[in-house]
């Protein structure tokens, strides 16, 4: 059987006695005063008893009246203070996963993988730390990020890898560029060029420096630009060409803006993996990790949760 007294009529009735009146409780509860009335006429209806008489225009409790003013004191502090012990609770219990990609800021395949990690975990906000982008390795080691994808070789112990996919460099032209007619770009076809990139990591540098040697090739013109979006615009402009892996300039591709081309004949490959500290490895790392695996490459997110070993989690 439902509760013939609401916590709103406890409200109500606390108003009423502390206002004196209607007009001054109807904008202490932000109601109108017919409300207030009609709401106040609703509750001595279902008790079957009054709880104020008028006198000279200003409302008296009645005995019935000042008991539920004297209830509603005790029960609406006592609520508000078990309220806000679930709020602190609930807000203990949250946990942030700070994430970074090494060298460049495309987000795109992110709105997927924190749908499916919220319906897993919803305790876990994700938060994106533009600051690891550049050294993602140093900042998962001096604890400033939770979790980072990277394409440089993880070697230090206290971190663990999963391994995501396999990807390679492109050469991203606009539509009408020349080189957009060819299958490959060389090193020897960027001399002239004006090329932009993120700020790559040493590995990425002599990768690309072998090439531009092994083709006897000029270096080309590089200009550093932090931001994928600022790159695309740049290029499809046609104010130059850019460098960057393939899965990182597939949604720009998808919608035309674009177009890429292998970056020498036989291509560069690289491997993805997802990192993070060995002694933080948790279910929601894990199930991150598995989520980034399909839906970074292009594939889908896993919907169902699989059981997940966390390889050296203690």
């Amino acid at each position: 059987m439902p509760s013939i007294i609401e916590t709103r009529h406890l409200r109500l009735v606390r108003a009423l006695a502390e206002e004196g009146g209607p007009t001054r409780a109807a904008a202490r509860l932000h109601l109108t005063q017919s409300a207030v009335s009609h709401q106040l006429a609703e509750l001595e209806a279902r008790l079957g008893v009054a709880l104020f008489t008028r006198v000279r225009r200003r409302l008296t409790l009645t005995a019935a009246g000042r008991r539920l003013v004297e209830f509603s004191l005790v029960t609406l502090t006592e609520l508000a203070r078990v309220e806000r012990e679930l709020q602190h609770a609930a807000q203990r219990s949250r946990k942030t996963l700070r994430i970074a990609i090494e060298c460049f800021t495309g987000y795109q395949w992110l709105p997927p993988v924190l749908g499916e990690l919220g319906r897993d975990h919803p305790e876990v906000d994700v938060r994106i730390v533009l600051e690891g982008t550049k050294k993602p390795i140093a900042a998962l080691l001096n604890g400033e990020l939770d979790l980072a994808m990277v394409c440089s070789p993880v070697r230090d112990r206290k971190l663990i890898a999963e391994r995501l996919f396999d990807d390679q460099w492109v050469v991203m032209l606009s539509p009408r560029h020349p080189l957009s007619a060819r299958p490959f770009v060389r090193a020897l076809d960027l001399a002239g060029q004006a090329v932009f990139v993120h700020d790559g990591t040493p590995r990425d540098d002599a990768r690309l420096r072998s090439c531009l040697v092994a083709e006897r090739a000029p270096m080309p013109a590089f200009q550093l630009v932090p931001l994928t979006d600022a790159i695309v615009a740049l290029v499809g402009g046609g104010l130059g060409v850019a460098l960057m892996s393939s899965w990182a300039s597939a949604p720009y591709v998808a919608s035309g803006q674009v177009v890429v081309r292998r970056f020498t004949r036989l291509g560069l490959t690289e491997h993805w993996s997802a990192v993070y500290r060995r002694e933080a490895a948790c279910a929601a790392l894990a199930r991150f990790a598995e989520l980034l695996r399909g839906t970074a490459s292009g594939g889908a997110v896993a919907k169902k949760p699989r059981a997940t070993t966390l390889r050296g989690a203690p």
